[in-house]
């Protein structure tokens, strides 16, 4: 499909986080890249700093000189570069059709889930990068490390994440399958939960007979779909049934989470330290022994890998912290009431301060179907803040708005001061910047863009912090100091409305 001959792959809708990592990909096998969007973003210019041509808008004269089209399913009937690949029958294929045949040439190992299948899947690269086994990875966010979204590597094995959303994860075959939960989600395409369980269960009896499959089961929806799960199965969880089980979890000194490693048979294995909080990234991190275990890794290699693990773009990612004043700026993907709740049990859990939530709706459709259970999920915070929602392009829904949801929080909250409603991004960083205080957590969360409110807040925290350890001009301050002005109580006045500007109490 890809041949030698291939020279120029053109992609459109280049600036989506699949779409990207297959372009960065590409670029490292040294093909050439054009790529169209709706607008420019870090991911565009980011590949464009690679060498990528990067058109802004949709013609049909950029994909004229292109080998190869690969488009996003986001992308709608009518655009005119893929109508004109269409009309000259150009090879023209969705993300996944590209993905999925990339994986099928390697030992793949494809991580699926209603949750966590970034992090996951980004910890089982980490981990098999450390034990030099040189793989090729595509993941659907970025690690923190350098490596970004995408890896080229020389040996067989391929790591990527399986979309769940619109049944894409049957394209693969892979030699390893994981699947982290099953949660609603998706209904909109699903129809119900019994059609996802299927989806699950066809995406997991796929691997190769020399394969096996990695499932939690903690998870009530994947322990219903057990008995009729094929070939070698792997399970992980705190339950004692579990083959793999996380026993003795406690905090550790880096505001993360360690815990031992226990196999079902084989007994203690280890233990395994992670930087981040939460008994989903136990889990997580579970699942990643599970899979290097049975590959043949040892475990000290892969709770090295862990250990070291920087984190993944947009999952519970620290944008801001003054350990001194006790003040965190965390971003998060969660988009959905189960992570937002596993998100909020995490950082209450390493943060006793004021916990404030800014909370960025994603779609029409999800909004609508789970507007109830957004609310309750927000319990363990002090404070919320709600936004508008965001679209992600979808066509909008008769009656669905931040004012129908706002609805439901009202009435969960029952006119309780912590709950907020905001009209805009930029009406939310007024008032975070002039409300912050020492002790504040602010965690914003969502999958759309209320991560720019953070990076706002943390350019505005750092400005101010260092106005405030500035030095005072005096010579300033004398010149216009009166004939009958004290120049001490002056000093002292100047210092204290200063502090005062940020709410901060510098005794604390």
């Amino acid at each position: 499909m890809i041949k030698q001959s291939t020279k120029r792959i053109h992609f459109i809708g280049i600036g989506g986080a699949g779409v990207s990592a297959l372009a960065r990909l590409m670029l490292q096998m040294g093909k050439e890249v054009t790529g169209s969007d709706c607008s420019s973003s870090s991911v565009t210019e980011g590949l464009k700093g690679l060498g990528a041509t990067v058109w802004l808008g949709h013609d049909e004269r950029y994909a004229r000189q292109a080998d190869m089209v690969v488009y996003s399913t986001a992308v709608k009937p009518g655009n005119p570069e893929l109508d004109y690949a269409r009309e000259k029958g150009m090879t023209l294929l969705t993300r996944i059709e590209m993905l999925s045949y990339l994986a099928s040439r390697q030992d793949s190992i494809v991580v699926s889930g209603s949750h966590g299948k970034s992090t996951t899947s980004s910890m089982i690269a980490t981990a098999f990068i450390a034990a030099e086994k040189d793989p090729t990875i595509v993941l659907g966010s970025e690690l923190l490390s350098g490596i970004g979204s995408a890896r080229l590597g020389k040996s067989k094995v391929f790591i990527c994440e399986g979309d769940e959303s619109n049944n894409s994860i049957l394209e693969f075959k892979p030699r390893v399958s994981v699947v982290t939960n099953i949660d609603c989600d998706h209904m909109d395409f699903h129809g119900s939960l019994a059609n996802l369980k299927d989806s699950f269960i066809r995406f997991l009896n796929a691997p190769n007979r020399s394969g096996y499959s990695v499932v939690c089961s903690d998870d009530e929806n994947i322990r219903s779909i057990l008995p009729k799960l094929t070939g070698r199965v792997v399970t992980y969880g705190f339950n004692r049934d579990a083959d793999y089980q996380a026993q003795g979890r406690r905090l550790n000194n880096e505001g993360g989470i360690s815990f031992e490693v226990h196999h079902k048979t084989r007994g203690p294995l280890g233990e395994v330290e992670l930087r981040f909080p939460g008994d989903h990234n136990v889990l997580n991190a579970l699942a990643t022994v599970a899979v290097c275990l049975e590959w043949g890794l040892s475990l000290s290699v892969v709770s090295m890998a862990l250990w070291a693990f920087p984190g993944v773009h947009r999952r519970y990612e620290r944008i801001y912290e003054d350990r001194e004043m006790g003040l965190r700026v965390i971003d998060d993907y969660a988009h959905h009431p189960s992570e937002i709740m596993a998100l909020l049990k995490a950082a209450r859990e390493v943060h006793k301060g004021r916990m404030r939530a800014i909370f960025q709706p994603h779609r029409y459709t999800r909004s609508k179907n789970l507007a109830t259970e957004f609310p309750p999920a927000f319990a363990l915070a002090d404070e919320i803040i709600l936004a508008p929602i965001y679209t992600a392009n979808e066509p909008p829904i008769a009656g669905i708005g931040v004012d129908y949801l706002n609805r439901f929080f009202q009435e969960h909250y029952k006119g309780e001061m912590k709950l907020k409603c905001m009209r805009s991004l930029e009406e939310i960083s007024e008032y975070l910047q002039g409300s912050t205080e020492t002790g504040d957590m602010v965690l914003t969360v969502g999958a759309g863009n209320i991560d720019r409110v953070a990076y706002e807040l943390r350019a505005y925290l750092e400005q101010r912090k260092s106005e405030l350890s500035a030095p005072i001009d005096l010579e300033r301050l004398q010149a216009g100091i009166s004939m009958n002005g004290d120049f001490e109580e002056i000093v002292e006045a100047e210092e204290f409305s200063t502090s005062e500007s940020l709410n901060f109490n510098p005794a604390d």
